[in-house]
């Protein structure tokens, strides 16, 4: 089963899943993007490990076009949209240009995530957690089983080896009560959901939506090992 976007109930309200990773709200016009972590090459550059320096633009770029196809009022960036504190005074002038121009067309909360807690951006709305209706939504998953949620922070994955060949795809992991986002930005890795890690931190029964160009791939939990 495959398409560009795929519906979802989730606690009562209808959300939009993106091929992109990025969640819709359409009723209230808000789009949710986690873990875009701008300035990750220039951060690793300092200890001399050096990455093409273009993702912060090339990570704006994209989620400014996307954005663009939807009409959105509301953006919710979902945590570690910065690689480090200090990653938005090294963007670079045409990075900057285009951060500032999307927080500034739409009404942007800043969700603090592991990596950026402490960060300094100017006429940003910055919280830990953001509660709209019965859904909380934060950086890190929270343990509460009673709490509709939609976090990020783990770059989810799914990986498929079979014989010599290896298959790895960005994904949604949506269970009934949480939603984690992918990874949105170009060079951020991920962790396998057939991982310990995964299957400790959520124990209901959970779909998986695996990011593709031109679709989604919807698994369902029984394709989990």
């Amino acid at each position: 089963m495959h398409k560009l976007m795929t519906h979802i109930n989730f606690s009562d309200t209808s959300l939009k899943l993106h091929q992109s990773g990025i969640l819709f709200w359409p009723e209230k016009k808000i789009a949710i993007v986690s873990d875009l972590h701008l300035e990750k090459s220039s951060f690793f550059a300092k200890y001399g490990r050096f990455l093409p320096p273009y993702e912060s633009l090339l990570t704006l770029q994209r989620l400014c076009k996307i954005l663009k196809r939807f009409s959105i009022k509301s953006l919710i960036l979902l945590g570690d949209t910065f690689h480090d504190n200090h990653g938005y005074i090294r963007l670079s002038r045409d990075s900057k240009k285009k951060f500032d121009h999307i927080i500034s067309k739409y009404e942007t909360t800043f969700i603090l995530g592991n990596h950026d807690r402490n960060i300094a951006i100017p006429n940003v709305r910055k919280v830990f957690n953001l509660n709209i209706g019965k859904i909380n939504f934060c950086h890190e998953f929270s343990s509460s089983s009673k709490l509709f949620e939609v976090s990020g922070h783990y770059h989810p994955k799914f990986v498929l080896k079979k014989y010599n060949n290896k298959i790895s795809k960005k994904c949604f992991v949506i269970s009934r009560l949480k939603i984690i986002l992918p990874a949105f930005g170009n060079f951020t890795g991920g962790l396998d959901v057939n991982s310990k890690v995964f299957q400790s931190l959520i124990r209901e029964k959970c779909d998986y939506f695996l990011l593709h160009p031109k679709k989604l791939y919807h698994l369902p939990s029984r394709f989990i090992k």
